[in-house]
């Protein structure tokens, strides 16, 4: 079973909380983040993401962080509860879609038990690196994606509490709709507790690197700590918790910088030993089973043997062994700087600017994945090439702050 519980959250004050939270830095160009900074004194980016700050070495950039983030509760930009509650978000999308879900905090000890499952593996590296941001900070600021199996429980208890006018109300500049209603009810947390307790595992959506950064923070300081209980608060980590069939999945597709071969009929060539191609005179989306190639400003509908798909072969992980590795000698690509990513929302623009800029020499176009293909390959402990999923809904960062 598995253990979520409410937490003291500090977050924006009410006439401010449009003006605060925002996704993470690194969805946006710096040119967006200047003008943010600029014109948006009360933006979350404004603590993580000013450009001298981000320049420096990294224990002066925390110090620097932890700094800017003091002098928002200073300037009670920031409030903080004065007890544990529970918090319900609703998000609707600029298409309509809606997603319900809600924001505590879950155990490390769960992940590490494997009541938590991962469907990604982490780089060593980035985990030092968002380890010693922890340790130096002590916040969580954007909560990391969980999905649970189905609960009808829950959703009649979240049908309860969204009846109630929000306390939150605010609109983002891409069109989304957050709406939240904190649960301070004894009597609804014990019961939303006891709901989850009946839950046997949480999977993770998107957040691989932060959840492993939580353990590992929570394995550091429980060495520092003689009198280590369990109960502190760095052996939790914040979570956004939602049914894992109101998740959106689109593809990620790949860019490569450099082929082996400075003729493009060569590539097609090794290409033709293990799948079929068929010419197209235009884009068209990717089924099961196939990929499209964009090369030299033509498209090829890339067929996969079927051999590959009935031995559990996702489309992804035949592309990076069968292409990637073999034919391109990209060994791993989690570290290659040989591959960049477009996610499969913005379509074909983000690709092919790339490839007809010169920046990439061949684009793969891939079809989305099923959550539940993710959640078959986590409960068999196996993993997914980093990339293999883009998984909405894209939380924010400041709207709730954990502190460790």
């Amino acid at each position: 079973m598995a253990t979520f519980n409410p937490f003291p959250a500090v977050r924006p004050v009410k006439n401010k909380v449009c003006l605060v939270p925002s996704y993470s830095y690194d969805r946006y160009t710096q040119l967006d983040i200047n003008r943010m900074i600029k014109y948006n004194p009360f933006t979350f980016l404004n603590i993580i993401a000013k450009p001298y700050v981000r320049h420096l070495e990294p224990a002066k950039r925390h110090k620097a962080i932890k700094k800017l983030y003091n002098k928002f509760k200073k300037k009670r930009v920031f409030i903080q509860d004065s007890m544990p509650f529970y918090y319900v978000v609703r998000i609707t999308d600029e298409d309509g879609t809606v997603f319900t879900g809600i924001t505590g905090v879950a155990s490390t000890d769960d992940y590490e038990k494997g009541i938590i499952k991962k469907h990604e593996n982490t780089l060593t590296n980035r985990i030092k690196l968002f380890t010693d941001y922890l340790y130096d900070v002590r916040i969580n600021a954007e909560p990391v994606l969980l999905a649970h199996k189905p609960s009808p429980e829950l959703n009649e208890i979240y049908a309860g509490i969204q009846a109630e006018i929000p306390e939150y109300e605010f609109a983002r500049p891409d069109g989304k709709v957050f709406e939240v209603w904190p649960v301070s009810s004894a009597n609804l947390i014990r019961d939303i507790k006891k709901t989850f307790l009946q839950i046997p595992s949480f999977y993770i959506a998107d957040g691989h690197h932060r959840v492993e950064s939580s353990y590992q923070l929570s394995k550091r300081l429980q060495e520092e700590n003689p009198y280590h209980t369990g109960l502190e608060a760095y052996n939790y980590f914040m979570a956004f918790l939602i049914d894992y069939t109101q998740l959106k999945l689109f593809p990620y597709n790949r860019g490569v910088k450099k082929l082996n071969t400075n003729n493009p009929n060569e590539f097609l060539d090794q290409i033709k030993k293990k799948f079929s191609i068929k010419p197209l005179k235009r884009f068209i989306e990717p089924q099961r089973g196939e990929f499209i190639l964009y090369l030299c400003k033509n498209y090829y509908k890339i067929g996969i043997p079927s051999e590959f798909i009935q031995n559990g072969k996702t489309e992804v992980e035949v592309i990076n062994e069968e292409i990637f590795n073999k034919i391109l000698s990209i060994t791993d690509v989690r570290t290659s700087k040989l591959l960049t990513y477009c996610d499969g929302k913005t379509n074909i623009k983000c690709l092919t600017r790339k490839i007809n800029g010169g920046e990439c020499k061949a684009g793969f176009f891939m079809p989305a994945l099923t959550f539940d293909e993710i959640k078959s390959k986590a409960d068999r402990s196996e993993t997914l090439p980093p990339k293999s999923s883009y998984i909405e809904p894209k939380l924010l960062s400041g709207l709730f702050v954990y502190e460790i």
